[in-house]
């Protein structure tokens, strides 16, 4: 089967309040401006905060399962980054990796999160540990799921390499402005334990409907693979100022960045770290078994507070 483009779109998110129902996933939108731009987030659910940042080819909604299983206990937060899904980047945001730190610092500044739990996930745990790093005081714990080691060397060095040349090049950018292939891959593909029904994964792949959209993904992951100063900056970051805050490493069985290496190296990185492996799952967990991963953050918070 071939990936295809959807026709299903979503209006912008107008700013303040529940503005944007997401009908098929049980989910609203929000709205904040921010120097960053006009952000869309998910709101749920009340009680101890948990920030969710998804990672290059998936945006909020794709933590829908996930949210289904925390926002009973917490309250779950999950913004859309600077131009992916719902969220329009300001005039001075250029996508670089810090310019995405600088919106998740400014982001947890808005909403005035104190001691809170992050999930960082794919692409946006460079940034979002970058981010963290800055606020560690706020920072009650820390999920690294499903991500690239930090820095890209080593066994790790293959996966720049792939970032840099391959997903970055205008072949595979034009494949991705075509077919819309990340986001379809990770709404039809990835979650081949539990398929989404047609509805949700219409609502998964509206949320890059554009080509600047999906241009958002490439850039992401390009700049992974060439800004060799942030990741080793992070990784420094990280080991210096969260090394003593609680993590939870989350992978998938057959992840490749599990095989790699990458749990190893986040535990040297942070130490206070405990790992839960979910049993036949590959690089996006939080797709066909977010519910088996809510319940395991929610046992780690539970073992850790």
């Amino acid at each position: 089967m071939q990936p295809a483009t959807t026709s299903t779109s979503l209006a912008p998110v107008a700013a303040g309040g529940r503005s944007l129902a997401v009908p098929a996933l049980g989910l609203d939108l929000r709205s904040i401006a921010l120097e960053s731009g006009e952000i869309a987030y998910l709101d749920e659910g009340s009680g101890p905060v948990i920030l969710l940042l998804h990672g290059a080819p998936i945006t909020s909604l794709g933590f829908v399962r996930v949210i289904r299983e925390l926002r009973a206990h917490y309250r779950v937060i999950a913004p859309d980054f600077p131009g992916f899904g719902q969220s329009a980047p300001g005039a001075g945001f250029g996508g670089s990796l810090r310019d995405h730190a600088r919106f998740v610092s400014e982001f947890c500044a808005a909403l005035e999160l104190r001691r809170f739990y992050a999930y960082v996930n794919d692409s946006s745990a460079c940034v979002g540990l970058s981010a963290l790093a800055g606020l560690a005081p706020e920072v009650a714990g820390v999920v690294v799921a499903s991500t690239v080691p930090l820095p890209l060397t080593g066994r790790a060095w293959p996966v720049k390499l792939v970032l840099r040349h391959a997903v970055g090049s205008h072949l595979f950018r034009s494949l991705n402005r075509r077919f819309n292939l990340l986001p379809w891959l990770v709404a039809r593909v990835a979650p081949f334990l539990r398929p989404f029904s047609p509805a949700e994964r219409a609502a998964l792949l509206a949320q890059f409907d554009t080509a600047a959209k999906r241009d958002r993904i490439i850039d992401i992951f390009r700049h992974m693979g060439r800004d060799d100063d942030f990741m080793r900056e992070t990784a420094a970051r990280v080991g210096e100022r969260l090394a003593a805050t609680p993590a939870l490493l989350l992978f998938g069985q057959f992840d490749p960045m599990r095989l790699i290496g990458g749990v190893g190296r986040w535990k040297r990185l942070l130490p206070q770290s405990s790992v839960c492996i979910i049993r036949f799952e590959e690089h996006f967990p939080i797709l066909a078994s977010g519910a088996r991963v809510g319940r395991a953050v929610h046992e780690w918070i539970a073992r850790e507070t």
